[in-house]
């Protein structure tokens, strides 16, 4: 949804409702790790294998892609690489590797009693970023580029996961208040997005601003009380189809955007949400078919689910 949103002014109204998204992701990625049980040498290899070779084959079909009909430039054919550079969602793979390599250290950060320094990280790398913002500091393209790649500002989402699942907390949530605090957080998101596009920031919906911190944090809240509930486990089926195939829908979906882009005129007219829906629906398709054409074991190499 954040890829098919309009860009500009209407991201101050639109990203607030579906900024959640990474955050999530990161959430669940960390809540699902045992650290007690956990074994280096597996871990490495099966995540590694997992999320590495997917996407080195995804981004070189990109980079491919983006070079044709252009002369090779070596210069950003190695920043693709090196920086997740090749698609708009490539990053997040590229900061949920950084999390995989981390997480053996994490684990045992969760298990101190030092543990409370694992909530600085992400507010201090979005208070650089407020700092560069209004200070009118220009940081040259290779920091730039680190710093929108980098795990930091996510550190919490991850974090917060690992911690809630392996510190034995029993967090008790009242879920009506939860979701108001949720709807203030998004009221905050609107009023700071307007006020970052009225200093002339088109990037006014990023998920990197301190209000969209904080909608992360209480939208993850809200899951987390939801899977504290065992009757609102597994009821949807539709959600779980496209729980399974999450990561090629995910890793796929900027292909056909671009391809109906191209093939439609007036792909560009389509209300957004329709659009989404449409784009879904077909990388839904395309890894499906992907799958059963391809087989259990190459589709997981390749990141089709």
């Amino acid at each position: 949804m954040i890829h098919t949103a309009p860009y500009g002014k209407p991201q101050v109204f639109i990203r607030p409702f579906i900024n959640f998204g990474v955050a999530l992701f990161l959430f669940i990625s960390g809540y699902l790790i045992n650290v007690d049980s956990i074994n280096k040498k597996k871990f490495y290899k099966k995540r590694i294998k997992r999320v590495l070779i997917p996407y080195f084959i995804w981004t070189s079909l990109y980079t491919i892609v983006e070079f044709i009909g252009s002369e090779f430039n070596l210069k950003k054919f190695i920043m693709n690489f090196a920086l997740a550079k090749s698609a708009a969602m490539m990053y997040y793979i590229f900061v949920y590797i950084q999390f995989i390599l981390l997480t053996p250290f994490l684990c045992k950060l969760v298990k101190s009693k030092y543990n409370w320094l694992g909530w600085l990280i992400a507010p201090l790398s979005v208070i650089i970023k407020y700092y560069w913002l209004f200070f009118k500091i220009d940081p040259n393209d290779i920091i730039s580029s680190l710093y929108d790649v980098c795990c930091l500002g996510w550190f919490t989402y991850y974090y917060l996961g690992l911690y809630l699942k392996n510190r034995s907390a029993s967090l008790k949530c009242d879920l009506k208040k939860l979701i108001i605090i949720y709807i203030i957080t998004i009221l905050l998101q609107i009023l700071e997005g307007y006020g970052w596009y009225s200093f002339g920031n088109m990037s006014c919906g990023t998920q990197l601003k301190i209000s969209s911190f904080l909608t992360g944090v209480s939208f993850i809240m809200i899951a987390y009380w939801y899977i504290n509930n065992d009757k609102y486990i597994g009821k949807n089926r539709l959600l779980i189809l496209v729980g399974d195939y999450s990561f090629g829908i995910y890793i796929s979906h900027i292909i056909f955007i671009n391809i109906l882009n191209k093939i439609i005129p007036t792909w560009k007219q389509i209300p957004f949400v329709i659009n989404s829906l449409i784009v879904l629906s077909i990388s839904l398709l395309f890894v499906i078919i992907g799958k059963k054409i391809l087989g259990e074991k190459i589709g997981k190499y390749i990141g089709l689910y």
